[in-house]
């Protein structure tokens, strides 16, 4: 069968991003295994408190500065520019024992990592840190469709943007907005701006997935990912406010999904839209 080239796709992937550690830097990807939890490697390890209460890049800014390289499946290398020693996290030497977590509405059991582990990130932090992997013997799922299982992600398994509405953001943003400060999985091109928020269910290569709801906005997404300092003014959730606003919920942007089956995305894959759905009604206060 002949394809056509990315190029002539009315829509199509522009970029794959995973998390290995939920808040720290996103490692871009050429193409991933889709996996019902997401994208291959994506949020499989936290951090947390003692009390096993989450530590995240919300209070903790400096966590997004940590980057990881994956040397093997089962093993990554960690750095920050404050750490003068990288970190080697290889999942075969972990400890077998597991303890209780919250990860936000869930209690999780989840797998304790290495003694080192926990010393080098508390060193990160600045407090005292447990670093959990999502073991085998760890379950959770997501609160809309409590039968789709899930990692250590927020609330659902991938997390969709594009970027026309990165672009309808920033015409008028005060400051420039980069994708990165969403910490989306998949960003499409080729749509009109928040176009996303009418897609029901779509297909990107051989996976297809649903759109479970729109994604409310934290303060993480004011932190510049270079960076890791605040963004002057609140931004971009002022601007999102005047015209994202959901009624009830909160201020949007993006689209949380979940596959309907697995398989493997690549950059550049065309994204059919399969069925569409009734957008919710924003209103529109810039000036």
């Amino acid at each position: 069968m002949h394809h056509l080239q990315k190029d002539f796709f009315l829509y199509s992937v522009s970029e794959l991003t995973i998390y290995p550690i939920k808040s720290i830097r996103g490692i871009a990807l050429q193409s991933s295994l889709v996996n019902e939890t997401g994208l291959w490697g994506d949020r499989r390890y936290t951090l947390v408190t003692p009390e096993g209460e989450l530590i995240t890049g919300r209070t903790h800014p400096q966590l997004t500065l940590v980057t990881a390289k994956k040397l093997t499946d089962s093993t990554w290398l960690l750095s920050h520019p404050n750490m003068p020693t990288s970190l080697t996290l290889d999942l075969t030497h972990f400890s077998q024992d597991y303890a209780t977590i919250t990860v936000w509405e869930n209690t999780v059991n989840a797998q304790r990592t290495l003694e080192e582990a926990d010393k080098w990130f508390s060193q990160v932090t600045e407090e005292t840190t447990h670093l959990m992997y999502f073991g085998e013997q760890s379950k959770r799922f997501t609160k809309r469709r409590p039968e789709v299982s899930m990692g250590f992600a927020d609330g659902y398994p991938f997390l969709l943007t594009t970027e026309a509405s990165l672009s309808e953001l920033n015409r008028t943003c005060p400051q420039r907005i980069q994708m990165a400060q969403f910490r989306p999985n998949i960003v499409i091109q080729g749509n009109s701006p928040f176009e996303e928020d009418s897609w029901k269910r779509i297909r990107i290569g051989s996976v297809e997935f649903e759109n479970i709801k729109t994604c409310v906005r934290c303060i993480f997404t004011t932190l510049n990912p270079q960076t890791a300092e605040r963004i002057p003014k609140g931004e971009p959730l002022k601007t999102l406010g005047k015209f994202r606003l959901l009624d009830g919920k909160g201020i949007t942007f993006g689209a949380n999904l979940i596959a309907l089956n697995t398989g493997t995305i690549h950059i550049g894959d065309e994204v059919e839209i399969l069925e569409y759905q009734e957008a919710q009604k924003y209103q529109d206060r810039r000036k």
